[in-house]
């Protein structure tokens, strides 16, 4: 008995020393005891404002090593909750591989949901791409910890990796595949249905490509051959249409004396 009392003890004083409701810890954690709705997120607006993709056009430590940084803009409006704060993983992307609603799936079974991402920041992008100067825009990935009054409405980002060796292709919001942000209960993953969900297929603004990679990547990444372009200096070239490449414009000229097809 004295050792039930020190253990529950111990559990009140690192609970509150977190920031934690003590019931609702006792709650999750009770033997038998099902997870407790922390806040109802029905009392939250929830917007996407605007989807951009940045392709990162490096190997890192395996050929096909590429990224894509998804980064999602959106409104959070507090209609209700008391000390209700945004938290860094209360966001996930689940892919669904076909076009059920996505409520139908999260709640009978899983089984369509065939990937999951979860988000990284700025700090994350810099370790993993060391000498590259990243895209200005993600300096709005950071950290999430923020307070939400009632009432009161933020404009935020997340950003995700997806890193294309995991599935061996580019992800393309274009596709067949639906990509849906999920906002969470606070805290805690899985607690749909008590979850935010927008897909964001139907909000996806063309790629952004830091760098300027060889044709062939883009056409693989799904450019069509006539969006395809090459960095400043450089003439795009074809001698087929299946085969574009970037030369020099002296190499271009003399290319297209032998036939190329040469695009200034």
């Amino acid at each position: 008995m004295r050792l039930i009392f020190v253990i529950l003890v111990t559990s009140i004083t690192i609970n509150q020393a977190s920031g934690l409701d003590y019931e609702f810890a006792y709650e999750e954690y009770r033997p038998g005891g099902s997870l407790r709705q922390y806040h109802d997120l029905k009392q939250l607006n929830f917007t996407v404002l605007n989807v951009e993709k940045f392709f990162i056009p490096k190997w890192i430590n395996e050929p096909r090593d590429y990224s894509d940084i998804l980064k999602v803009k959106f409104n959070v409006t507090n209609n209700g909750l008391e000390n209700f704060s945004i938290y860094k993983n209360m966001f996930q992307i689940d892919v669904i591989e076909n076009h059920r609603e996505f409520k139908e799936a999260i709640q009978t079974n899983r089984s369509n949901i065939v990937d999951n991402y979860y988000p990284q920041y700025i700090e994350d992008f810099k370790l993993r791409f060391q000498d590259i100067s990243l895209p200005s825009e993600l300096s709005e990935c950071v950290l999430l910890n923020q307070g939400l009054r009632i009432n009161q409405t933020k404009t935020l980002s997340v950003c995700f990796n997806v890193r294309q060796k995991w599935s061996n292709e580019p992800m393309n919001l274009n596709g067949p595949r639906q990509y849906y942000i999920v906002m969470m209960d606070n805290k805690f993953a899985s607690s749909c249905p008590n979850c935010k969900s927008v897909l964001l297929n139907d909000y996806y603004q063309n790629p952004i490509m830091k760098t300027k990679p060889p044709p062939r990547i883009q056409i693989w990444l799904g450019i069509s051959v006539d969006k395809v372009s090459c960095r400043d200096g450089f003439d795009l070239i074809f001698k087929n249409l299946e085969n574009p490449v970037c030369v020099t414009p002296s190499t271009g000229k003399i290319l297209e004396n032998r036939g190329w097809i040469r695009v200034k």
